[in-house]
């Protein structure tokens, strides 16, 4: 009994492990991507364009075994997300969710995000918020220590806004971005 005791104790205590313990603990980046936001007007058609926004990152991962990590994610752009250089636009979109990353060296980790995003989306004279799912992959590579640098795709998928008027507007976002960060 005494055995299986410090058995599940053992188990149970903070462990580091060799590769994954490189990519624990707090991250903070300064992230730029490249956006395409697709707006799908009904009635009406679709506008495309892409621009490049500036973003912070902030996550928290813990590993789990040698070569898998778990945690947290908070992303907020620094500016907006434009339709052709017009109205309207998705203001500032904030992302949360959670990311599983799996270590394939010591110095590089490859990872999937699932989270929910929101932007405040506006034309000249009214607004409404939207929101809706978001995902993708990306990969961190440790330059230093704590000094990293992150690539990465992601979809942010609002769910369709309702205008006053009858109309509608579905907005998608493809994102690719890179980043430099920090992690503590």
């Amino acid at each position: 009994m005494k055995k299986v005791f410090v058995l599940l104790l053992l188990m149970l205590s903070p462990t580091i492990f060799a590769q994954s313990q490189n990519f624990q603990g707090f991250g903070l980046s300064i992230d730029y991507a490249l956006n395409s936001i697709e707006d799908i007007s009904t009635p009406g058609g679709s506008a495309t364009s892409k621009s490049g926004i500036p973003g912070v990152t902030a996550d928290a991962l813990k590993a789990i075994n040698d070569q898998w990590l778990v945690g947290v994610y908070g992303t907020y752009e620094l500016a907006t997300t434009d339709t052709a250089g017009s109205d309207p636009d998705a203001y500032n979109p904030l992302e949360v969710g959670g990311k599983v990353g799996y270590a394939f060296t010591e110095k590089l980790m490859g990872y999937v995000k699932l989270g929910y995003a929101w932007s405040k989306y506006s034309y000249p004279s009214y607004y409404q918020w939207m929101s809706g799912p978001s995902y993708g992959i990306g990969a961190e590579y440790l330059i230093t220590n704590n000094l990293f640098a992150r690539i990465e795709i992601a979809q942010q998928n609002y769910k369709t806004v309702y205008w006053n008027d009858g109309s509608s507007d579905r907005v998608k976002i493809d994102s690719y971005g890179i980043a430099l960060g920090w992690r503590f």
